[in-house]
């Protein structure tokens, strides 16, 4: 039986996998293109994504090319974005939006959803742990909260109000700091 969000969490965060300075090697994943619904493929004709068991590195961009402008009130979180303040401090994660989809990539773990607060347009996929989820995803009050199996908001992501480079990120009952990195860390434009 699998344990209660709350001490899932705690235990994902105890174990830390490692998440060393593993940052997307691919100068594109930095980039924030146009959402102006221009030329390109559709959130609807790009299939979903889940984590490969074999996987290893970073998993290629799944949006990538999709240029579906963001719904009214859903903050822009795109980018790569380092934890710089927090106990997930040093952890790398690669947000894709396109119209109401998000996709949440860390190394070779990729959750891909539809910000739509139901179960079905969630996260299928697994864990760090090896362990299945089930997460509805929405956006509120400027923020995207995900509420594994449906329940109550365990995880959310909002920009900071004086900094759009910075982003707030709940995990639980822990507060991350994240920033937004410009490139690859020792490439051009790397902050």
């Amino acid at each position: 039986m699998r344990p209660p969000p709350l001490l899932w969490i705690l235990r994902l965060v105890v174990r830390r996998p490692h998440w060393g300075a593993s940052c997307p090697p691919e100068p594109a994943d930095y980039l924030l293109p146009d959402l102006d619904g221009g030329p390109g493929p559709t959130v609807d004709g790009i299939p979903v994504a889940h984590t490969r068991p074999d996987a290893h590195g970073w998993a290629p961009a799944v949006l990538a090319g999709c240029r579906d402008p963001l719904p009214e009130g859903a903050p822009d979180l795109r980018g790569v974005w380092i934890v710089e303040h927090g106990r997930m401090r040093g952890m790398v994660q690669r947000i894709e939006q396109a119209g109401d989809r998000v996709v949440i990539t860390v190394g070779s773990l990729v959750h891909d959803m539809r910000a739509d607060g139901t179960l079905e347009g969630g996260v299928h996929d697994v864990d760090p742990n090896s362990g299945e989820i089930h997460v509805a995803a929405d956006f509120t009050d400027g923020r995207l909260d995900l509420r594994p199996n449906g329940g109550r908001v365990m995880v959310s992501r909002r920009l900071d109000t004086a900094d759009a480079e910075v982003m707030h990120w709940r995990y639980g009952p822990f507060r991350n700091r994240c920033r937004r990195l410009a490139g690859p860390p020792g490439g051009a434009g790397s902050a």
